[in-house]
This record gives C-alpha cells, structure tokens and sequence, in this order.
C-alpha cells in the first residue's frame, strides 16, 4: 500500500510538474505576444569560449538581423542576406526558420517546443524550461531557456551530438521601439561580391 501511494504522489508530482513547464511556456508565448520589436545585447559561447558578441534587432513577422563585428545577417521573413564587410560579400538565400534554430524567435518560442517534451528546472533565481525533442532527427538538440522575471529570455543553451554545447546570452532588452522596415533589408554596398543561392 505504501508503496501505491509513493507511486500515486510521484505521477501527481510529474503531472504537476509538468503543468507548470506548459504554463511557463504561456506566460513567454504571452510576453512575445505582446512585443512588437525588440533588441538586445548578444553574446554567443561555444563549449564554454565567447565567439561572438554583437546585437539582435527583431521585429514581428520573422523580420531579424544580427550585427556581430563584420558579419550581419538580415532576415526579412523571405529572404536572408549573410553579409561580410571585410570579405566584401554577400550571400543571399531563402529564409528558413526552422533553420535559424536560437536565432528565430517564433521558431523556437511557439514551434520548437511542440516538438518537444518540457521540463523545468532551476538555477538561481532564474526558471529553466527544458525542451527535449521528441526525435532523435531533430537538429537543433535540447534546448535550455533561462527566464527571467519579465518572462524575457536572459540566456538560451543548446546541447547537441554534432556541435556540443552552445550558449546564447540575451541583455539590455530593449522593446517596442517602434524599428523601420528598412532595417530588415539588404543593399549591397558597391564593389560586394553577390552570392545568390535562393
């Protein structure tokens, strides 16, 4: 009997908890819902040595770009431009959200975790929601956000086979700003060598 009523407490508890990790993942989806563009501060570390920092600059529907040294990488939902200033080229591709993995927002709050069984944890002050794919065929692998008590993403690590650990660090929010159209678009500066591959 004892040991029916242990198993009885242990699935509620898993049940519970469960629910909780579906219910962190609302109150984000909510928090994005309401945010109309946004940028923050972007340090990026790859098994545990900073590689990249620079600024993120995203804008709803799927509109994104990334400013790290010479690299910038602009989405405006269709199209992505991967620009090298120092290399003097551009490569131009159809925009995949699904691969852009950590760097699509709407992939990875409201499609990547239905792809995913959820957990929580916690570290410090900060709640963990785990998302675990469901397929072992899923490239992005398991996915740890640390939310904040705004219901913002402070920091993003991504554990795979093939790339080992990937830590993405998110600071100096700043939302609804009101960011033109024009920031989301690509002119390739004169004397860029053009690569289009769509």
């Amino acid at each position: 009997m004892k040991i029916l009523i242990s198993l009885l407490v242990l699935f509620y508890s898993i049940v519970g908890f469960a629910q909780s990790a579906e219910s962190v993942l609302k109150s984000l989806q909510n928090k994005f819902d309401s945010i109309s563009d946004l940028s923050a501060d972007v340090n990026q570390k790859s098994n545990g040595k900073s590689s990249l920092s620079g600024k993120l600059f995203f804008k709803k529907e799927n509109k994104l770009r990334m400013e790290f040294g010479n690299q910038t990488i602009i989405a405006d939902g269709t199209t992505s431009w991967n620009y090298n200033k120092k290399d003097k080229k551009v490569i131009i591709s159809n925009y995949d959200e699904a691969g852009s993995g950590l760097l699509s927002i709407n992939y990875l709050i409201y499609q990547y975790p239905s792809e995913c069984d959820l957990s929580l944890s916690s570290e410090g002050n900060k709640t963990v929601l785990v998302l675990k794919p469901k397929s072992k065929r899923n490239n992005l692998g398991e996915v740890k956000l640390y939310i904040n008590k705004e219901n913002l993403i402070d920091k993003a690590v991504v554990s795979n086979q093939a790339t080992g650990a990937m830590e993405v660090v998110f600071s100096n929010y700043k939302l609804n700003q009101n960011l033109s159209d024009s920031k989301f678009t690509f002119s390739a500066p004169e004397g860029t060598a053009v690569v289009d591959i769509r």
